[in-house]
């Protein structure tokens, strides 16, 4: 028996309240609003079987009342019933009890709750699909809030309605006129202080409002459906920024975008992005991709359908705030995303629950391990939890302790000094090593003392596998010529492009070309050798100036241990 017959449908309802109160001049009466929270993705969880079962229980609940006690009842499709009837909080938490009750068959999640929203019928009132409908904009009121789950209709919800129609007036006009921008916020090795990305964050400077919080207006717009507008516009100005730093020689390192369920509903975000990359010759490596857990929550298929399409196009994509949603570490092993994001907001590091929290953490971290996923701490905000991430081997982090989000030309002006790398999957560390985290941290306070040395000394700061000849330059002077070089990767291809492109004095060339190969730098340090250099004229600001580039191995350089160090230094 299905739900539209044994209710009232809208327009029937509609009718049926209209004539009673035009029947009868009674002054307690009131509609109320009947919805599930996240009721979609209560079917994605427990299936379409379940949802409409559920619905038929509420169905046959409130019918039960219309037949027992004469108030009228109807359903307006989905997961929305009305009812007009006495304005007594007694009955309406019965019936909102009794509907939780109905959900609490199939789950016991806090995050499926019924929302009541009443609106108390004045003498005189406005036509009835009016205080139907201003009866579900109390409900929509305290969506999200599980501590009350009934509220009456007020002026100051319209109020308030009036001021996010201003706002959405003034998004558009911003976007218009370009008001809005975004900071970065870079990702660092903890263990080196070595940036490996940065991550675009959305802001607003409103020649009207002043700086308009993040916090104000991003959950406005995913609320309201324009989320999608305000993201293309970042995803351009980002590109618009690489594209920037790839031409002008500086320092391209690799910025994340943050793409939403919204926007992967409502565009082909791979073909949009993909459209970018071609609009301002970039390559995908440079543009990474961030996409929300609960994305994955709220509509698993399309996401995973969209993240393989990314990858056919090259695109790296994270899985952002894991553990500030609904997974659970199951999720892991299903997921196809490249790194993950752990949000550290959630772990509160006090004395009390401490230890749960490293517990949670440790679960987490372990199992990406397992994985291989490389694992990125974001909220990180104090030298406890970097020792606490660094006991565990999580080495990637995001935070306040690091950089606050910055605008972009204090985030370029911060790539000329500090270090760059590549991200690199790093296995758990023995459990059985006698260090411990205080000893870590200590360790990790040096060596990024001494990457800061050498990175503001130094031209190019770079290491080189012998075995494959994989180059992972981690800083590079913006002054030097050579477009792009810093995302060539294979050494042998960087040498020939160095010559190819006349980036070394003429007269010099040879020495460089007999010399800087692969085979010949593997033969002198895997014979013992510790140190090698060579003096070269490098091109600099449209001049040559003389140079040394250096070449160290550790206390084992071979087969097992083939990273060394380059360093090319401007000699005076």
């Amino acid at each position: 028996m299905s739900i539209t017959n044994v209710l009232y449908c809208r327009s029937e309802f509609l009718e049926k309240v209209n004539d009673f109160l035009e029947s009868y001049a009674l002054s307690d009466r009131c509609i109320i609003s009947i919805d599930i929270e996240r009721f979609k993705l209560f079917n994605n969880w427990y299936g379409q079987e379940a949802g409409d079962i559920l619905l038929t229980n509420i169905s046959q609940y409130l019918l039960r009342i219309q037949q027992m006690k004469g108030y009228l009842a109807g359903y307006f499709g989905g997961d929305h019933f009305f009812m007009c009837i006495p304005d007594d909080d007694q009955l309406i938490s019965l019936i909102y009890k009794t509907i939780r009750s109905y959900i609490g068959i199939h789950s016991q999640n806090e995050g499926f709750l019924p929302i009541i929203g009443i609106y108390s019928i004045p003498d005189d009132h406005p036509d009835v699909a009016t205080m139907c409908n201003n009866a579900q904009l109390a409900g929509s009121d305290v969506k999200g809030n599980f501590n009350k789950r009934i509220s009456y209709f007020t002026d100051e919800i319209i109020n308030q309605l009036e001021k996010e129609q201003q706002l959405i007036h003034d998004v558009t006009v911003g976007l218009e006129n370009k008001e809005f921008t975004f900071y970065l916020q870079p990702k660092c090795n903890s263990e080196t202080g070595a940036i490996v990305s940065m991550e675009a964050l959305s802001r607003w400077i409103s020649p009207v409002r002043g700086f308009v919080s993040p916090g104000e207006f991003i959950p406005f717009l995913e609320n309201n459906g324009m989320i999608t507008s305000l993201d293309t516009y970042i995803w351009d100005a980002v590109c618009q920024t690489l594209s920037y730093w790839k031409h002008d020689h500086l320092y391209v390192v690799p910025i994340s975008i943050n793409v939403s369920v919204a926007d992967i509903e409502t565009i082909n975000v791979p073909e949009y992005l993909q459209d970018l990359i071609t609009k301002y010759d970039l390559s995908p490596e440079m543009l990474l991709v961030e996409i929300t857990e609960t994305a994955f929550s709220e509509n698993n298929i399309i996401v995973r359908e969209t993240i393989d399409q990314l990858h056919q196009h090259g695109f790296c994509v994270l899985m952002d705030d894991f553990g500030s949603g609904y997974s659970s570490l199951n999720m892991l092993k299903d997921t196809n995303v490249d790194i993950l994001k752990l949000d550290m907001k959630f772990i509160e590091m006090n004395p009390g629950n401490c230890q749960k929290g490293i517990q949670i953490i440790d679960s987490i971290v372990n199992m990406a391990h397992k994985l291989n996923l490389p694992i990125i701490a974001e909220g990180v905000e104090s030298p406890e939890q970097i020792a606490m991430l660094h006991s565990m081997n999580c080495i990637y982090a995001q935070g306040y302790y690091f950089y606050k989000p910055m605008p972009i030309s204090d985030a370029e002006d911060l790539l000329t000094t500090v270090p760059h790398e590549k991200y690199r999957h790093v296995p758990k560390q023995d459990p059985h090593d006698s260090r411990n985290a205080t000893d870590t941290f200590h360790e990790t306070s040096v060596t990024h003392s001494i990457f800061k040395i050498l990175a503001e000394n130094s031209l190019v700061l770079a290491r080189l596998n012998l075995n494959n000849g994989e180059y992972e330059i981690l800083k590079r002077d913006y002054r030097l010529h050579g477009c792009g070089l810093e995302m060539e990767h294979d050494f042998e291809s960087y040498n020939r492009r160095i010559l190819n492109e006349k980036l070394i004095y003429p007269d010099d060339e040879e020495l460089y070309r007999s010399r800087i190969t692969l085979s010949s730098l593997h033969d002198f340090f895997f014979d013992g050798k510790k140190q090698l250099s060579y003096q070269f004229r490098r091109q600099l600001n449209n001049e040559y100036i003389l140079t040394v580039m250096e070449f160290f191995a550790g206390n084992r350089c071979d087969v097992q241990n083939p990273w060394i160090v380059v360093l090319i230094r401007e000699i005076s």
